[in-house]
């Protein structure tokens, strides 16, 4: 099928100090039972440095695939800036997004397009991964209060999109560093946008490099504020204050399990005081029904 019955997909994938395994992400995605694919490597390695050196050569393995595009960025800038890079230079009609590490299963790009062109209502679509254990989502539609609260997450390479909404609502924000694609489907959804799912696991990550996982949690408790203070008012019914008051305590309760789980009891101590005086109550009764779901 060509043409509308199979619109071509552009797969971005950002890279930086992991060119040993982009071969591999590149791969999961030529190799795709969907046949009508572009992939569209973002090199966000700074020129002169060995990681650049080492990415160039590996890129050579493709350089005669016509499928394969390779944008060079002349700075280190993040991911949300490789992403956007990628989005604009994307000759697809739909985009979707790997990270250098992982790999796609083999029907995960048909599935998706397949639930894309039959659901007209939803611009975007989601599916489960393999990260350690397997995750099979079933939340679809407008998943603002989800992603805020952190109940429920997306990651970066269980979506898919049509370009022209990637582009609409403004792509990835730029200021930041992690919960990027929380920031992107915030965006997306304030701009009436809702995404569907497609209900297995379609993705295999690779927790073997954790070189670029934040280790340090009071970064961690910032990145949090941060999404916090910019999206929490985009969201639907942004003027219930209890619904606001839940998003924020349970993601101070994701905060201080960051702590806990680093056992950087101290700061951990200090996060939950702090918490305590801004909701002494609902923080709480928020972490004790946590705490006894998980015992």
């Amino acid at each position: 099928m060509v043409g509308k019955m199979s619109p071509l997909v552009s797969v971005i994938i950002p890279t930086f100090k992991r060119s040993e395994m982009l071969p591999r992400a590149i791969n999961s995605v030529l190799s795709q039972t969907y046949k009508n694919v572009q992939v569209v490597v973002v090199d966000d390695n700074n020129p002169n440095t060995d990681y650049r050196q080492l990415t160039e050569n590996r890129m050579k393995l493709f350089a005669n695939d016509n499928r394969v595009k390779y944008i060079l960025h002349s700075k280190n800038s993040n991911g949300s800036v490789a992403r956007n890079t990628g989005i604009k230079n994307a000759d697809g009609e739909i985009v979707t997004f790997l990270d250098d590490d992982d790999v796609y299963r083999p029907d995960k790009i048909q599935k998706q397009v397949e639930f894309l062109l039959k659901n007209k209502r939803y611009r975007a679509v989601y599916c489960g991964w393999t990260r350690e254990k397997e995750y099979i989502p079933s939340h679809q539609g407008n998943l603002s209060y989800d992603i805020l609260s952190g109940d429920n997450i997306i990651y970066t390479n269980a979506i898919m999109m049509w370009k022209k909404d990637a582009l609409s609502c403004g792509g990835w924000d730029e200021t930041f560093l992690r919960h990027q694609e929380a920031a992107f489907l915030l965006r997306f959804f304030s701009k009436g946008g809702e995404i569907g799912v497609v209900s297995e696991s379609l993705i295999d990550f690779d927790v073997s490099d954790r070189s670029n996982a934040p280790q340090n949690p009071d970064k961690n408790r910032d990145h949090v504020l941060h999404l916090l203070k910019n999206y929490i008012d985009t969201m639907e019914c942004s003027e219930n204050i209890e619904i606001k008051k839940k998003i924020v305590s349970h993601r101070y309760r994701g905060i201080l399990l960051g702590y806990l789980k680093r056992r950087c009891f101290i700061g951990g101590l200090f996060f939950y005081f702090g918490a305590l005086i801004k909701m002494p109550i609902r923080f709480n009764v928020d972490l004790i029904i946590y705490i006894l779901k998980h015992v």
